[in-house]
């Protein structure tokens, strides 16, 4: 320790000197006493040694290291020095190491200028977000910038004091991402990057991006790795929250369709590909209105404009998929800008029970409206067609002359009886026929030919044909089959041909033509005729009504019409009339049709 040049040792476990020589205590202004209170970070400082001349070379052996180092004496003045150390014997389980201290004075006059063209590198360093780092080429770290406190919590010191600290804050299912890129390096690769996850000093786990380069000798050996890290926590987390949206989109069991306004289809799920039978590729050629046969693409942009103004809309319609199949679907629109573009969010629901259970609900209705209004018929016809007949027998009963059966009295009274009672069987019978087909609504439909019952009703009206001199000429080529009952639909035309027959103009031939014509779900029956014709502002809500009849001075008892319209419902069907008074009339049944 009597040597000239700079001498210590220190404890490699506490750092801390345990002998210094009279030249070291010279050279840096400490007293002896004070050296040994103090560490040897406090004379090398690591803040220190990222300098112009970047991190310590170190020319390490066996036994012994040499490396070019800045220290700081005790009044703060720089001091540029070649350190080289040795290990000595252990004593007691306690390790250390001699120190031999070279200053170079040569350096020192580049010290300063070096020092000062190194602040302004430095300023950037504090001020950039990313954190900065520095290894030596056994991987101590030399430097760390003042931002890794923001990122992890520790300050650089604890990094320098702890050179283990930044690999264990790494998270541990990651550690084996910078053994691969050791191993990487080692053949040669000098950039590379990584994301991956750590732990901060309060437990929180962030993820961040390492850069790394790494700076090698000539034999392809690490002496340096230079790097930055950058917080990323903020982009996993957003992209965690789209990978999010994303399965919840494609795992959706609702179809779900991304609409341009144009109409055309930018993305689809899975359950639009299963519920269309297009694949994503196969949407993306289509536009909406392609798929929904209510919409074309002025249709389609009106309904873009209200979209807009609204943000959101609803609307039903069907939709047609790849096989043709069309399928009734309520569509939900949500509007939502994206890179200068406007997109629809759209939801397909498919409505086919939902509908139909609204169309077995409004034909419950329209049923139990009509079992309503047929009980308010019965009610009126027992109350005057039935109670009148009953009242004039009761009646008479009490007129009879029991005590002298020979009053010549008792034959006008037992006349008008009979009367009553036929009038009376005749309203029972008419009751009986109504209840008895209102009741078979329920049985089954065949397939009729129309033709068939014209041909069988003008056979039974032949007489009453030929003295009125009735002109009735048919045309059936726009169909002639319907579901029904053929005794239903012969009944229909013998009521309807008969009405033309019975309700004749006085003043010009009778004229009855019958057609058909085919609409968008029934065959419809015409029956035409030039007769007298119905006031319908006045008789309109009658006319199909039981007993009603228009003209008093025909004979007629009201049946025919009300009985048709009975027979029409029954088999699914509906009748309709227009009429002009003295221009005549005509008579529209509407039947179902066979399936093909």
């Amino acid at each position: 320790m009597n040597s000239p040049l700079p001498m210590w040792v220190f404890c490699t476990t506490s750092l801390r000197f345990s002998l210094v020589n009279d030249a070291a205590v010279k050279l840096y202004g400490y007293t002896r006493e004070e050296f040994l209170q103090m560490t040897v970070q406090e004379v090398a400082p690591p803040s220190k040694l990222f300098t112009l001349f970047g991190a310590h070379k170190e020319l390490k052996g066996k036994t012994g290291a040499a490396g070019e180092k800045v220290h700081v004496k005790k009044d703060g003045t720089l001091l540029f020095v070649l350190e080289s150390s040795k290990p000595l014997p252990p004593e007691k389980e306690v390790t250390e190491r001699m120190v031999i201290i070279q200053e170079m004075s040569a350096l020192r006059k580049l010290a300063l200028p070096a020092c000062e063209a190194e602040k302004p590198v430095l300023d950037i360093l504090h001020k950039v977000e990313e954190v900065v780092f520095s290894f030596n080429g056994h991987m101590e770290m030399t430097y760390i910038s003042p931002q890794c406190f923001a990122l992890t919590g520790y300050v650089s010191e604890h990094f320098y004091q702890g050179p283990l600290l930044w690999f264990n804050l790494v998270h541990p299912q990651d550690r084996h991402l910078f053994e691969e890129a050791i191993q990487k390096n080692k053949k040669g690769r000098k950039r590379f990057q990584f994301e991956h996850r750590i732990r901060t000093a309060s437990g929180e786990e962030k993820w961040v991006l390492t850069k790394c380069f790494a700076t090698l000798d000539q034999k392809e050996e690490l002496i340096r790795l230079d790097g930055s890290i950058h917080d990323i926590t903020e982009r996993k987390q957003e992209e965690e929250r789209l990978k999010f949206v994303e399965l919840s989109f494609e795992n959706s069991a609702e179809p779900f369709l991304w609409i341009r306004q144009d109409g055309q289809i930018s993305r689809s799920n899975k359950a639009a590909s299963t519920f269309l039978g297009y694949q994503e590729e196969e949407f993306q050629l289509l536009k909406f209105y392609d798929i929904s046969p209510s919409l074309d693409m002025q249709v389609w942009q009106s309904h873009w404009q209200a979209f807009e103004q609204l943000k959101s809309l609803s609307i039903e319609t069907m939709i047609q998929a790849k096989n043709g199949q069309l399928h009734p679907v309520e569509i939900h629109w949500s509007y939502f800008p994206y890179k200068e573009e406007t997109y629809s969010f759209t939801i397909i629901r498919e409505i086919a029970e939902r509908k139909k259970s609204e169309s077995e609900k409004a034909h419950l209705t329209e049923k139990t409206l009509k079992q309503v209004e047929h009980l308010q018929q019965f009610a009126n016809i027992v109350s005057h067609n039935l109670s009148r007949p009953v009242a004039n027998l009761v009646g008479l009963t009490n007129l009879y002359n029991r005590q002298n059966l020979a009053d010549p009295n008792n034959l006008v009274i037992i006349d008008k009886l009979e009367r009553t009672t036929h009038y009376l069987d005749s309203a029972i019978h008419d009751l009986n026929e109504i209840l008895t087909i209102r009741s078979q609504t329920d049985q089954l439909l065949e397939v009729v030919d129309l033709q068939q019952g014209f041909l069988e009703a003008r056979e039974w009206l032949a007489l009453q044909l030929v003295s009125s001199k009735a002109s009735l000429t048919a045309d059936f080529s726009k169909g002639a089959t319907v579901l029904g009952v053929k005794s239903y639909i012969s009944s229909i035309f013998f009521n309807l041909i008969s009405n033309s027959v019975k309700y004749r103009s006085p003043h010009r031939p009778l004229e009855i033509y019958i057609s058909t014509l085919q609409t968008h779900q029934h065959l419809c029956l015409l029956v035409r005729d030039n007769g007298l014709g119905i006031d319908l502002e006045k008789q309109g809500k009658k006319i199909f009504g039981l007993y009603r009849r228009f003209h008093p001075n025909i004979d007629g008892k009201g049946l025919g019409l009300h009985m048709s319209k009975t027979q029409v419902e029954s088999m699914g069907g509906y009748i309709d009339v227009e009429s002009t008074v003295d221009v005549g009339t005509v008579f529209k049944v509407y039947f179902q049709v066979p399936v093909n």
